[in-house]
């Protein structure tokens, strides 16, 4: 998350926004951004428990978390590109920042 910190100037610049998704409640998430010193929305997944995760197939749900996953979305509402990681390696920015480069305008 702190890498889409640093790289958010380069995702507004294409007109985009970052947004952070979990099953965490809002407390942890502003918690998790203070002490990160995160610049973008974290979004709680938390009511019903993953029901934004499901609908982008996105939810580990023997594990009950979200799983990494990015999505570029583009402006009718479309999923333009998506990536899902183990959850173990870190997905990096280069993917997001080459879908943006094709995104149509």
């Amino acid at each position: 998350m702190v890498l889409y910190n640093q790289v958010r100037p380069e995702f507004l610049n294409h007109g985009a926004e970052v947004l952070g998704v979990s099953v965490d409640g809002a407390w942890c998430h502003q918690a998790f951004a203070k002490a990160r010193n995160l610049h973008f929305p974290l979004l709680a997944d938390f009511e019903p428990k993953g029901g934004v995760s499901k609908s982008y197939g996105a939810y580990r749900e023997g594990d009950g978390v979200s799983e990494r996953a990015l999505f570029v979305i583009d402006k009718n509402g479309v999923i333009f590109w998506s990536y899902r990681s183990p959850l173990a390696v870190n997905p990096g920015a280069d993917g997001i920042l080459n879908a943006l480069e094709r995104l149509p305008s």
